[in-house]
């Protein structure tokens, strides 16, 4: 009844309701969405899903009996044998919603839509989370409309369709490669195979699904010059896979077998001897012991796993992207229809934006500049994006610029990682449209860094002197996100310093809590801010890149 009740609740327009549903949801499945994670949080939601549970830290504390009988039961009641069947109507009619708060707005502050809006896409992302793990996988492929329903039908926006849609894509498979499944590389001689012959495997009910029909659709979402540099097989694989698909987080995995052997050693010191401490020790080392088997396990086929999934993207990658004649604009497409929705879509989806780069950045996938991509990112698109975002997508839009500083920085940090890792790369080709011409060299990688530092710190402070309430809170919630490695330059450092001790006296409560925060994250850091000549402009003339090829050359 309460399901039907958040139903029509949610035809009629109104979705307050959904706070009973992110309730029901926490409380009996266990599954639980935050945006405030710790590095390790984040970096442990890319992992199995034992260690998921493990890391979060609503996760070590349940007794997963209860919890299995629990969750069963809240998908009993959305699945009925008998109809009405409302897990999926649930579902579409939350996406409906989300996108609708903003079209309907009718709070007279932006800050009201914005909350409104995150809460909505938290609720989405918990609900779908849910249902993905407590339905088998051939259950929710009968259960979720094909992705061109999603889209047309539903009108439902396509990164949120692709949330939908996701698990569906990993029952593909194709014929001539024995079990494996979509993103998978079946293919051991490593030979080159079509995608196209892959099916839709686990729905016997529907008519036969092939790959080359999900990639037909794809190529209706987008405009059609948007396919001029994009290839629907990169923009399929984009959204297809997820952080655990490119990133294996060994140090997780080792960290947490560790506390469990640690929990299993205090449990062996303990010196009450009374036989019921003894019978409940007993069954509390044999739960930790299955735990470090689990973990161990899963570790091993993780790693597989990643490394199945990159072979397979190597074999792949010469036809994601071509050189047309807007080879320039090549990085834009990819930035506007892949990077920018999905890398505000939540925490873990940041990360894996970063972590998708630098996996087309190593694999020297043809036409992808990686110097290119971050410079228009940065110098052009940071501004917007920043006063464009809600509360919690302004911290995802942080994490993400965080994880692209970081790697730019770890190249930066020595000239013999920089030839390493970047001096033969298409990545780093001097002119776009010859992905194997000259390279940028160390010294002009420094002076772009430069400029990169530089543009952040404008783009930042003149947000922060802005009029408008959310441009000044989305840079302070960015710049907390970041302030573990930007500014690296004193003079940056000293001019974001000032803005933020001004803002430290506003009368906006929310805003000073947040100055305040930024401020002291900044004095902790103070003493490793490095001056020009440190950071290796003192020897180099300081000209502009230049951003177009010479043409001819």
């Amino acid at each position: 009844c309460l399901f039907q009740y958040i139903v029509n609740q949610l035809k009629k327009g109104l979705g307050t309701e959904l706070v009973v549903l992110e309730e029901l949801i926490q409380q009996m499945a266990n599954v639980q969405y935050t945006e405030n994670m710790t590095d390790e949080q984040v970096d442990g939601m890319a992992g199995s899903e034992t260690l998921r549970l493990q890391s979060s830290l609503f996760g070590s504390t349940r007794n997963y009996k209860v919890l299995n009988k629990s969750t069963n039961k809240l998908r009993d009641s959305l699945l009925p044998k008998d109809e009405p069947k409302l897990a999926i109507p649930l579902l579409l009619l939350i996406a409906q919603h989300r996108s609708k708060i903003i079209i309907n707005a009718d709070a007279t502050y932006i800050k009201m839509v914005s909350e409104q809006f995150d809460r909505c896409h938290g609720i989405l992302l918990q609900y779908a989370e849910f249902l993905s793990s407590a339905v088998t996988p051939s259950t929710y492929v009968q259960l979720v409309p094909p992705l061109e329903d999603l889209v047309y039908k539903y009108h439902i926006e396509p990164d949120v369709a692709f949330l939908i849609y996701r698990p569906v894509m990993r029952l593909f498979k194709s014929s001539s490669s024995g079990e494996a499944c979509w993103p998978l590389d079946g293919n051991e001689e490593g030979e080159s195979v079509s995608c196209d012959d892959m099916t839709l495997h686990g729905d016997s009910s529907q008519k036969l699904i092939m790959w080359s029909d999900l990639l037909n659709t794809i190529r209706t979402i987008l405009p059609t010059k948007a396919w001029n540099g994009l290839s629907p097989e990169l923009y399929a694989t984009f959204w297809g896979l997820t952080l655990y698909d490119l990133h294996f987080p060994k140090d997780r995995y080792d960290a947490e077998i560790k506390k469990l052997h640690d929990n299993l050693k205090q449990l062996e010191d303990n010196s009450d001897n009374s036989s019921i401490a003894i019978s409940r020790r007993k069954k509390d080392k044999e739960r930790i012991q299955d735990l470090v088997d689990k973990l161990n396990n899963e570790s091993d086929k993780h790693q597989q796993h990643v490394a199945s999934v990159l072979q397979r993207l190597a074999r792949e990658k010469d036809k994601w992207l071509s050189s047309g004649p807007d080879a320039l604009k090549i990085n834009m497409e990819f930035l506007q229809r892949c990077i920018y929705p999905r890398c505000v879509f939540s925490m873990q989806d940041a990360v894996y934006c970063a972590t998708f780069v630098q996996t087309m950045h190593s694999l020297g996938t043809p036409f992808f500049n990686t110097v290119n991509h971050i410079d228009v990112f940065i110098c052009k698109t940071l501004q917007p994006m920043i006063c464009c975002c809600t509360e919690y997508e302004a911290g995802r839009l942080g994490r993400f610029l965080h994880e692209t500083l970081k790697m730019a920085y770890y190249w930066k940090s020595d000239e013999a990682i920089y030839e390493r890792e970047c001096g033969n790369k298409p990545g780093f080709a001097l002119y776009f449209r010859f992905p194997n011409s000259q390279r940028v060299p160390y010294a002009q990688f420094i002076k772009v860094h430069y400029k990169w530092s530089t543009r952040i710190t404008k783009v930042l402070n003149q947000c922060m002197e802005s009029k408008e309430y959310m441009e000044i809170r989305n840079a302070l919630i960015v710049l907390t996100k970041i302030t573990s490695i930007f500014p690296v330059i004193r003079k940056s450092g000293i001019n974001i310093e000032k803005r933020v001790a001004k803002l430290k006296g506003d009368e906006r409560e929310d805003l000073k809590v947040l100055a305040t925060g930024v401020a002291a994250a900044l004095a902790a850091r103070k003493s490793s801010w490095l001056s020009e000549e440190e950071f290796g402009m003192g020897h180099l003339d300081l000209k502009p890149v230049p951003a177009k090829p010479i043409p001819g050359k």
